[in-house]
């Protein structure tokens, strides 16, 4: 595929007496790719993971939020739902674009300290032109009439809807659009990602627009994408970090309801792509959606899965909330069962489905899974990790003229203890860390250095990072030249 056109600025640091090929003045030396292994993380272990669930929707869903808690040993800090964007044609004023009974049950039956985080999986389907859209959709509403405005009206009072709310919405858009089954699918129109790159921003610019303060946005492509092609590629369909809040993924364990007939555990659907998210993207990640079907019941065992699923998830800093879908695959008794509790009954009714229920008490009963879910800031990192060290600078090498200011920033991922920064310096220079702690499970401090009519040469400035289980001495080397130009300099290429 021809990439257009792009024009981006870089910046040359340009030594007059000295200009050595090999000394290295960009980002920093990257890490190699780790594995996360042993053991809960830091950020598991500071912030919890949020316990979370599917349940599908019923008139009394207060209830039965309430009903699956006591079932299971703990409420959950965010329940998950669909809608489509229909609307309510029969309501009035913004309870058109939103209907609210589902979330005013939680509101009526739950106290305020027991209410999950709501997340909205806000698929585009069905349209109503009486609700904001320029006609009706039977389905699916393509792509291009989306970024065209053909709903616009429908999107603003919808974004409208929920800031009068005073609930916590996480907002799903369009979910798994890196799989044929999805009605959002690029492929359908011979579209590439770019076009839902392009609605995705249209939409969150509407939310931008109206201020909505109380939606965070979940970007959630399915974990494989299918067909597993390179135009295809989840990461194709990224909408920049402006746009995306938090990182979802999707996938389950099908076994014989699927074709090729494999058992597959946690880590196979999981290790991997959580790695490279957290590799890629300074995001918090929700497993959106996951289950697992029974096999033989023995070897091949729904309820130890799920012990082993939640055994391992903790191992993945990034990870924030793990969101069991409790039903059939497409709410449909003839598909893939899920469940590990019933919950369709329309009076709110939950009753315990033997030996997952259990299971499941069990694999929660963990004190990492917490009953809240972290605020946005508290759930975000300060950097990608690509595993390896808890502790990097970036850059670790500089270049600077004799009486010059540089930034270097300490960067810390996944440690457990309050660590101390100082610095051993050279002569005629000076470094101040700000701060000069870093608490648990990450942060950064900003390191000012200053050379004071320091002579030309290689120096080693040394910062020490300490603290309980913490003693690491890193290194940045200088290189001091006559004079340093700072220029930007375009680039341009296909």
């Amino acid at each position: 595929m021809i990439r257009p056109w792009k024009v981006v600025s870089i910046l040359l640091l340009i030594g007059a007496i000295i200009l050595d090929p090999s000394l290295s003045v960009g980002k920093g030396e990257e890490l190699p790719a780790g594995t996360f292994t042993g053991g809960a993380s830091a950020p598991a272990q500071m912030l919890g993971i949020a316990h979370a669930v599917h349940l599908r929707p019923t008139l009394e869903y207060g209830q039965e939020i309430q009903k699956f808690s006591s079932l299971v040993g703990k409420r959950p800090a965010l329940v998950m739902y669909f809608l489509d964007w229909q609307g309510n044609p029969n309501a009035q004023g913004l309870d058109r674009y939103f209907d609210p009974y589902l979330v005013n049950t939680i509101s009526n039956t739950l106290p305020l300290s027991e209410r999950p985080a709501i997340m909205l999986t806000w698929q585009p389907l069905h349209g109503r032109q009486a609700t904001g859209c320029a006609q009706d959709y039977n389905a699916g509403i393509p792509l291009p009439d989306i970024l065209n405005g053909r709903c616009d009206n429908y999107i603003r009072g919808f974004a409208r809807a929920l800031k009068a709310r005073p609930e916590r919405f996480l907002l799903r858009f369009a979910h798994e659009m890196n799989i044929s089954d999805s009605p959002w699918w690029v492929g359908h129109i011979g579209a590439d990602p770019s076009l839902y790159v392009a609605v995705w921003r249209h939409v969150h610019r509407i939310f931008s627009e109206e201020g909505v303060p109380n939606v965070e946005w979940v970007w959630s492509p399915n974990y494989a994408s299918n067909p597993p092609d390179l135009w295809n590629d989840f990461h194709r369909y990224y909408p920049g970090d402006a746009y995306v809040d938090w990182i979802g993924l999707s996938g389950y364990n099908w076994y014989n309801t699927r074709h090729p007939v494999v058992w597959r555990s946690y880590r196979d659907l999981y290790d991997v792509v959580l790695r490279d998210l957290a590799c890629s993207y300074a995001k918090p990640q929700i497993i959106a959606e996951i289950g697992s079907v029974e096999g033989d019941g023995v070897n091949l065992a729904k309820a130890a899965w799920m012990r082993d699923a939640y055994q391992q998830a903790p191992a993945y800093p990034f990870l924030r909330a793990v969101q069991w879908f409790n039903d059939y695959a497409y709410t449909d008794p003839n598909n893939a069962d899920f469940r590990i509790t019933t919950g369709t009954a329309q009076d709110g009714d939950v009753r315990p489905l033997e030996p997952w229920t259990g299971a499941y008490r069990e694999a929660v009963a963990n004190p990492i899974y917490t009953t809240t879910l972290p605020s946005l800031d508290q759930a975000t990192p300060p950097s990608t990790y690509c595993g390896g060290p808890p502790f990097r600078l970036s850059p670790n090498v500089a270049l600077m003229a004799p009486i010059d200011l540089t930034s270097i920033q300490l960067i810390g991922i996944s440690y457990t203890s309050t660590v101390q920064i100082s610095i051993s310096l050279p002569d005629s220079f000076s470094a101040t860390p700000s701060p000069d702690r870093m608490d648990p499970p990450w942060g950064i401090s900003i390191i000012q250095v200053k050379t004071q009519n320091t002579a030309q040469g290689t120096y080693t400035l040394t910062v020490h990072v300490s603290g309980e289980g913490v003693s690491l001495n890193l290194p940045v080397q200088v290189r001091v030249v006559n004079q340093v130009y700072r220029m930007w300099l375009p680039v341009v290429w296909r």
